[in-house]
């Protein structure tokens, strides 16, 4: 099974220029400093242009991951609009005020996300329980987690990501990120069951062509 990079782009200048080294897709968002929200739609149709498959980050703003009515409903359009501008997937994720899953909010927008690869993004670490909520995001039909092993740097994040993938029993792909670089990126690449891996290749607040490059070097010789 091949084994692939994600690489979250922040900006439209940076998604086109990190596309050249071919990532398998592209997480595409804005604002990096809270996180990454959903981009400007009118920026979608030149992501996709690119050629690599576009991933747009449905997140309406910073902060928690507890939405509102009026916040999933704009979340399922935005959807919409993804995939009419022929997006390969969408990230997203939805928690209740108990820090779980929140699982009839998340079939929601999956309703609208059939026909797309859909990701899990970092609102699985404020899970409490992470392994009861990825059954929860297997069961609605989700392909991959983003994880950093609820921890501010994946490295550190390591032993529950390898829990997790043990546990998930090739149900769903666990996929580490949170500074993840080619500095640490051998620590992941030893366990032949993560098969996707996520990274901005930011290196002093700004994309490294040469990071992205040796990433993908390390994946593909792994």
């Amino acid at each position: 099974m091949s084994r692939n990079l994600e690489v979250c782009a922040f900006s439209i200048k940076d998604l086109i220029k990190v596309s050249s080294v071919k990532p398998a897709r592209i997480e595409f968002c804005e604002n990096k400093s809270i996180g990454g929200i959903t981009p400007d739609l009118k920026l979608i149709e030149s992501a996709v242009s690119s050629g690599i498959p576009i991933f747009p980050i449905i997140r309406p703003r910073g902060g928690n991951f507890i939405y509102s009515k009026k916040e999933i409903d704009q979340m399922i359009n935005t959807v919409k609009i993804c995939k009419e501008k022929k997006c390969q997937g969408v990230v997203f994720g939805v928690l209740d005020k108990n820090f779980s899953v929140d699982e009839a909010s998340c079939k929601k927008i999956m309703d609208e996300c059939k026909g797309l690869s859909t990701t899990f993004h970092m609102a699985f670490d404020e899970c409490v329980n992470p392994f009861t909520s990825m059954k929860k995001i297997i069961d609605l039909g989700f392909d991959r987690i983003l994880t950093s092993g609820k921890e501010e740097n994946v490295e550190d994040g390591l032993q529950l990501i390898e829990e997790l993938v043990k546990n998930s029993n090739s149900k769903i792909s666990i996929m580490p990120g949170l500074r993840l670089r080619s500095s640490n990126i051998d620590k992941f690449l030893g366990n032949k069951n993560i098969i996707d891996f996520h990274s901005s290749c930011y290196v002093n607040d700004k994309l490294s062509m040469k990071e992205a490059t040796l990433l993908i070097e390390k994946i593909n010789n792994s």
